[in-house]
């Protein structure tokens, strides 16, 4: 393991502490899980610790990051126009938003904090809608960039609603919100945080910088399609049966390490049996790292992700997430005609389908 002058004193300790636990598993599972020889040098439980943690931060950052009626966020709160205007998109919003939970069972799960109110009672429409700030900042940003509505419309595929020379503006207004991120990220710890869960939120849902990674190296490899399972095992909603017992349903949103797995999962001359072994460790990762946030417990008696919870702080979480470097995904873009027809083939896969 190694060692992290990055972060605090108390971050270093959970982290080690997380990472510890992973070497306590049982022996056929850790050694099913750590055990396998297509990662060459790299420290897989270091990768699954690095994103365990950053589940528990984010839990823990929801947990602390309280709603508000939708009024509270705006600039004249007097202004009937504005609550009018900010009334109808978070109704587009939410229309979309209630799909996507409809495509993935019809239940919201627990990991997904957005507010999804149903306002058919009187009851319910006195209280209004209510939001948190990271709600807020993820549904004005929908409507403000228009590569995120294009997905969420599901008009990003075709050429005969985003033209080749839009499709490349809106890339590029894209890619100004997330150097507006990066930038943001450097102000403060809090900043830290929320910009670094921001591009978290956005690439989960909406896996932007993936995707053209992938398209860039479908283009040098001379790759024209994908396998489609193992595009959702690494950013879409999965139903996994574990070997080690149990059924599980869970957003594959290990958005940083992805581009790790990408290496090895989508090469054309990756031998079948060891593509499907990483496909099914894979799986295997999600679903202890679903266990680990939803009911894994401490020595004491605690579901660890409280445990972590009550033990960190701001401060701990920034420490972390500057080490962690999420923005590391990120690159800015350049086109091809070949890789704009990869991405609207990678975003067809995924948006108009499901496994």
């Amino acid at each position: 393991m190694k060692l992290l002058p990055e972060l605090t004193d108390k971050m270093d300790m959970l982290y080690r502490d997380i990472y510890a636990s992973l070497g306590q598993l049982p022996v056929e599972q850790k050694s099913y899980l750590f055990g396998f020889d297509g990662y060459e040098d790299y420290d897989c439980i270091d990768m699954v610790a690095g994103y365990i943690t950053l589940e528990f931060i984010k839990y823990s950052y929801d947990y602390a990051d309280l709603e508000y009626p939708l009024r509270h966020f705006f600039k004249n709160k007097e202004d009937d126009s504005e609550r009018m205007t900010q009334s109808r998109n978070m109704n587009y919003v939410l229309k979309y938003k209630k799909r996507e939970i409809e495509e993935k069972g019809g239940s919201i799960p627990e990991n997904h904090k957005f507010a999804c109110t149903d306002m058919k009672t009187i009851g319910k429409k006195l209280k209004g809608h209510r939001l948190t700030k990271m709600n807020y900042f993820e549904q004005q940003k929908i409507l403000e960039l228009e590569l995120i509505k294009s997905i969420v419309e599901r008009r990003i595929i075709s050429s005969k609603k985003v033209s080749n020379t839009r499709f490349q503006e809106m890339f590029s207004q894209y890619d100004e919100f997330v150097c507006s991120l990066i930038e943001q990220s450097k102000k403060s710890d809090e900043d830290m945080v929320f910009a670094s869960l921001a591009l978290f939120t956005f690439e989960w849902h909406y896996p932007v910088e993936t995707f053209y990674e992938l398209a860039c190296f479908m283009e040098k490899e001379g790759i024209y399609t994908l396998n489609q399972e193992m595009l959702f095992l690494i950013c879409g909603w999965v139903r996994i049966k574990s070997k080690f017992g149990g059924c599980f349903e869970t957003d594959s949103r290990m958005v940083k390490e992805r581009r790790f797995i990408n290496t090895y999962l989508f090469r054309e001359d990756a031998d079948e049996f060891r593509q499907k072994s990483l496909m099914d460790l894979i799986q295997e990762i999600l679903v202890l790292v679903a266990k680990y946030r939803e009911s894994i417990v401490t020595d004491e008696g605690d579901l660890y992700k409280d445990w972590f919870r009550k033990e960190s702080n701001m401060t701990d979480w920034a420490s972390f997430f500057r080490f962690y470097d999420i923005f590391s995904i990120w690159q800015k873009k350049e086109w091809t005609g070949v890789r704009i027809r990869n991405m609207r083939y990678l975003f067809d896969m995924v948006i108009t389908s499901e496994i």
